[in-house]
């Protein structure tokens, strides 16, 4: 059997490169919520349109089907419009961290939350350690997020 390898890494570009990353992660967060409001605001637009488009072509309009829905309080209509007169749908940006990759033991969770949470620890971890050198089990604990 082979033996295992046995690598020092400097903690001080570990700790670097890890807050790095940590950086990039917020950033990238940061920018998903600014696309988000965007696409709120493009999708009440949307819909702002599309009622003017019905409320002013009453003509237009080809089947309409309609049902009572939820507790009888509320009244759904749905109307056929040609696609030639519809607006351009938003398309709504992606989640850079969402739900997780694996099943049980093997599970790493991708939700933004949880990976801030555990940088951050790796990052305070490192920080109050007086070694110079950071052991290869270390770093294969926290080599997922570089």
């Amino acid at each position: 059997m082979g033996k295992g390898i046995n690598i020092k890494i400097p903690k001080n570009k570990l700790l670097g490169a890890l807050e790095e990353k940590l950086s990039v992660i917020q950033n990238t967060q940061v920018e998903y919520e600014n696309q988000l409001k965007v696409y709120e605001a493009q999708e009440k637009d949307y819909k702002e349109q599309i009622k003017k488009i019905v409320l002013s072509n009453p003509d237009i309009m080809g089947d309409i089907s309609h049902n009572w829905r939820g507790d009888g309080n509320v009244f759904e209509i749905m109307v056929e419009i040609p696609k030639s007169l519809m607006p351009i749908k938003p398309e709504e940006p992606m989640p850079p961290y969402k739900g997780g990759l694996g099943y049980g033991r093997n599970y790493v969770s991708n939700n933004y939350d949880d990976i801030v949470a555990d940088l951050s620890n790796a990052i305070r971890m490192l920080r109050l350690s007086d070694e110079e050198v950071v052991s290869t089990a270390t770093y294969a604990s926290v080599s997922r997020f570089l």
